[in-house]
């Protein structure tokens, strides 16, 4: 009897998967808790182990597929074993099994005389036209761009959301204006706008004409350097995974969507410096042997937040959402790529709390195997790029949050003392990015102020709890 593997729910928040690769094929033999696949959410790549034990009878999905969780991806058991009631509804198998009779494999050549059911499908030229599903309408109608002819990924020609997705990518961004001139019949350059990350501005559009006839006045002069060059040249292509795309996404529509402004300080943390090596001498009853200064600087801005209410929230369709409890997300760079984990609830949290779970966080994104739940719901983010050698930079806020905390290397500085001597302090450097549709310069400067002084007197602060 034939058994199905699913599609696991990885995570509450998550809907659908991206099978990216399979380590399976037909006819394999595996095991209970063998991994068989690797999917990707929006936020983690995570591998898939199998649930059953036998014979690989059928793959039903092929890689690159946006698969909805719980749904059947394989089929196990013995050879000659009848799967096809586990197949999901219009959907084939990927692979068809080794053994193959010559009478069973008549009929498929069928299909291939009557090309007229599937043409339709692979030439729709327009959004209305078009077997879009639901998601997929949604992100035409959230993304204003010129929808190309598509052939649907999904079952029976069914233009997916992935589908729009990749055609979006690939076209260029039109502006408000730019987009009513191109439904009104003005062609689209094929080389992109002026606009911001190549955005098509109305500008561009009425220019069009004189632009084409000079770039094909100016090709001829340019072939020939063009291609003694390519002769030398080695290129190598690595198409954007599917976390990378999400990234730039998001990124993209941060920048584009919100008003951003930068403020730089810096903070003395000589005493915060000693106060890790008297802790790191065996302070063992504290349980903060292991703290560093990343796990500070996050403690700090947890009790900022808390005399800063106002920059612990969300900007949701023109509504500020101030929230009571402090979600703190921290960047991770992994292998995969930009994780940001989330630390839930965190002023309930005593410093060598916080520590122990940002740590074993970490390494969860760091080994691909942390739970998509713990990426999702931040209220505020920090990233801290100071083990890079990086002193100051502009981080990116990440929406809907309406602030972000860039954290630098530290600098060692000359200062004079109240009695006029030399001494020697560790600054380190601050980079707070924050919404200005919500947030003002000064509100901004205030929170900046609050941290610094937490920071300049951490120890005291500890103890006061």
């Amino acid at each position: 009897m034939s058994t199905a593997i699913v599609m696991p729910k990885a995570g509450n928040t998550v809907e659908e998967c991206l099978l990216s690769k399979w380590r399976i094929q037909v006819g394999d033999q595996i095991t209970v808790g063998q991994v068989i696949a690797d999917i990707e959410t929006d936020k983690s790549a995570i591998e898939v182990e199998s649930t059953a034990e036998g014979t690989v009878l059928a793959l039903f999905a092929k890689e690159g597929d946006l698969v909805p969780v719980l749904t059947n991806i394989c089929a196990v058991g013995a050879p000659g074993d009848d799967y096809a009631d586990l197949a999901p509804q219009g959907a084939a198998p990927a692979e068809a099994p080794a053994e193959k009779t010559p009478e069973a494999a008549a009929p498929a050549a069928a299909p291939a005389a009557a090309p007229a059911t599937t043409a339709p499908a692979a030439a729709a030229p327009a959004v209305d036209n078009a077997p879009l599903s639901p998601r997929a309408r949604k992100f035409v109608a959230e993304h204003p761009f010129v929808l190309p002819a598509l052939s649907g990924s999904g079952a029976q020609g069914r233009i997916m959301e992935q589908d729009v997705r990749a055609a979006w990518e690939r076209s260029p961004r039109l502006s408000p204006v730019a987009a009513s001139m191109v439904a009104a019949g003005q062609p689209v350059p094929a080389e992109g706008g002026t606009g911001l990350a190549g955005m098509v501005l109305s500008s561009d559009l009425s220019a069009q004409p004189a632009a084409t006839a000079a770039a094909t006045t100016a090709q001829p002069a340019v072939a020939a350097p063009a291609t003694a060059a390519a002769a030398q040249d080695q290129i190598t292509e690595k198409p954007l995974t599917h976390i990378r795309k999400i990234i730039a996404r998001r990124l993209h529509e941060s920048l584009t969507s919100m008003v951003q402004y930068t403020l730089c300080a810096e903070a003395d943390v000589t005493g915060m410096l000693a106060l890790r090596e008297r802790v790191k001498a065996g302070i063992e009853p504290l349980s903060l042997a292991n703290i560093n200064i990343g796990d500070m600087i996050m403690f700090s801005v947890i009790k900022a937040l808390q005399k800063h209410p106002e920059m612990n929230g969300h900007l949701v369709d023109n509504v500020i959402k101030l929230h009571s409890a402090i979600n703190i997300a921290f960047a991770c760079d992994t292998p995969r790529g930009l994780m940001v984990p989330v630390l839930h609830n965190a002023a309930a949290l005593s410093l060598g709390q916080m520590s122990n779970i940002v740590k074993s966080m970490a390494k969860q994104a760091n080994d691909g195997n942390i739970n998509p739940d713990l990426l999702s719901g931040a209220t505020f983010t920090v990233s801290n790029l100071g083990a890079f050698g990086i002193t100051t930079f502009t981080p990116v806020v990440n929406a809907p949050e309406l602030g972000i905390l860039g954290v630098g290397k530290t600098l060692l500085r000359a200062v004079r003392g109240k009695n006029g001597e030399i001494q020697y302090r560790d600054y380190i450097q601050l980079s707070l990015s924050v919404n200005h549709m919500v947030i003002d310069g000064a509100p901004g400067a205030r929170f900046l102020q609050t941290l610094k002084n937490i920071i300049e007197n951490f120890e005291l602060v500890c103890i006061a709890g």
